[in-house]
């Protein structure tokens, strides 16, 4: 069985073992949630940062995975992970209901969506789940020929990171997996039908 290392933030800890010991690259693959869009596949969000947050989280991490390692990877960039959005109606109607887990998802998001209005951020009706790929691209893969069939990805040379967390080109980059388009059907109504067998 494969061993997938899943990171929703930053790299600190991946880049430290990896550095650490080289050779895990030939037991793992790491699949992160970060990094900007590649100008090939996807436009930036209006307004948009140039150092996405989670590549942001530790800058030096991720120079460390992308320029110095050999690690397999499976990057789900800004782009990929803004697609997964929980409607607001979908919240009340499909997680609140469920019992003592649905309730407790629903007053946790509720209270971070208050206080980013504390702070005049109104997120309107949605939210992003931008973590949940991981949950997509490794449990809910196909039976046969194991593999998330459902999500499009592009193979590219991994690029080189600058120290302002920015891509550049490396002819030398190992191929790398960059999912472009997420089967959210199969995430979100995965994630609300096991909400609802817990209180069968």
């Amino acid at each position: 069985q494969p061993l997938y290392v899943l990171c929703g933030a930053g790299l600190t800890e991946i880049a430290s073992a990896a550095l650490t010991d080289p050779r895990i690259a030939d037991h793992l693959t790491l699949v992160w949630i970060g990094g900007p869009e590649y100008p090939d596949l996807a436009l930036p969000p209006p307004h948009y940062t140039a150092l996405e947050y989670n590549l942001g989280i530790d800058v030096a991490a991720a120079r460390a995975v992308f320029n110095r390692t050999r690690l397999p990877l499976w990057q789900v960039p800004r782009d990929a992970y803004r697609r997964v959005l929980l409607p607001q109606s979908q919240l009340l109607t499909r997680v609140k209901p469920q019992g003592p887990i649905g309730a407790y998802l629903t007053t946790t998001l509720d209270g971070l969506l208050a206080k980013l209005r504390q702070y005049g951020l109104d997120l309107g009706e949605t939210y992003i789940l931008g973590d949940s790929p991981l949950v997509l691209l490794t449990a809910l893969q196909s039976s046969f020929e194991a593999d998330p069939s459902s999500s499009d990805y592009a193979l590219k040379l991994a690029p080189g990171i600058t120290q302002a967390g920015l891509y550049e080109v490396n002819l030398a980059g190992r191929p790398i997996r960059v999912y472009h388009h997420l089967d959210t059907n199969l995430l979100l109504n995965d994630f609300f039908a096991k909400l609802e067998l817990r209180q069968k």
